[in-house]
């Protein structure tokens, strides 16, 4: 008998994921992670006896190696599947450790993809309506393409209460409900000033750092609840363009460039993400950043921006 447990990030694509994972699956548990506790989720579900897990838009640290290959190893011993699906650039450790339990993890990667169609093309739901409204949110969102108003709700939102609305927001997504109409009210009445003040004040911190030719833009001490793409969408509007931003939250550093592979320069510090976006978690020095970041285009150039398919 399979017992079921899904697991997926909080952000629109997550939510899309979970929707798909949960009507299809029909789950016992379903949880709403982090990147940096997917892990402990993992190991709880495996302790409530749940054989089959389902992940999704997640990708754990190199500095998570040693935890998920205690979690892989209890799911070996239990007899348990993992199935995980993901867009996210991964570390060659994190690949190499899912390759040692082909018995435990069935792996799907895509980076051209959000997770949420990798999700709907496994099963062979991609031509469903519902869903495909929400995987073209989920584009919206992760590509920043900012199609839909709708998209920048939710994203302001997800990043704004926490967990429970993080919940409710699924719960309605579940039951069809695209665009709630709390939602909605939520945003214009709590949110949308607030968060663009805080986007002004961010803006009053901005530092310009130039050498050799390079530019970033760094923005310290950010609210965590302003998306690093949408301060950078408002800086550009203002007349302010870099080859790389750097967004220094209290719990970590977004990174975003078109000339470098963020996502390689993260993943020295413990991070990861996309060739063009990318964070780092903890409290790395934001000098050390800094240098990499400049030793990175000292090997790229500036004259060759690097493009995603």
């Amino acid at each position: 008998m399979r017992r079921r447990g899904v697991i997926t990030h909080w952000d629109i694509d997550g939510l899309a994921s979970a929707v798909i994972l949960c009507r299809v699956l029909n789950p016992e548990k379903k949880v709403l992670s982090s990147v940096n506790s997917v892990t402990r989720y993992i190991e709880e579900l495996l302790s409530l006896g749940l054989n089959e897990i389902w992940i999704a838009d997640l990708n754990p640290a190199s500095s998570m190696k040693n935890q998920l290959n205690m979690a892989l190893e209890k799911a070996r011993r239990l007899r348990a599947k993992l199935y995980w699906f993901d867009h996210h650039q991964w570390s060659q450790d994190m690949v190499s450790l899912f390759n040692q339990y082909p018995d435990v993890v069935f792996f799907m990667h895509e980076p051209s993809m959000v997770a949420s169609d990798i999700v709907a093309n496994h099963f062979g739901v991609g031509g469903n309506e519902y869903y495909r409204k929400l995987i073209s949110l989920a584009y919206d969102d992760d590509f920043f393409e900012n199609k839909f108003e709708i998209t920048r709700v939710y994203r302001r939102v997800l990043k704004w209460d926490g967990w429970d609305i993080r919940y409710r927001v699924l719960e309605s997504l579940l039951q069809g409900d695209l665009e709630p109409r709390w939602l909605i009210d939520y945003y214009v009445n709590e949110v949308k000033n607030v968060y663009e003040n805080l986007i002004r004040e961010a803006i009053g911190r901005m530092e310009i750092v130039e050498k050799n030719g390079v530019r970033l833009l760094v923005f310290p001490d950010v609210d965590p609840r302003v998306h690093p793409g949408e301060l950078i969408e408002v800086v550009a509007g203002q007349g302010f363009h870099a080859h790389a931003y750097v967004v220094r939250y209290p719990k970590g550093v977004s990174l975003r460039s078109d000339y470098v592979d963020v996502s390689q320069i993260a993943s020295q510090y413990g991070g990861g993400g996309h060739s063009r976006v990318a964070g780092i978690p903890g409290g790395v020095r934001m000098e050390n950043i800094l240098k990499t970041l400049m030793e990175a285009f000292e090997k790229h150039g500036v004259n060759r921006p690097i493009y995603i398919s």
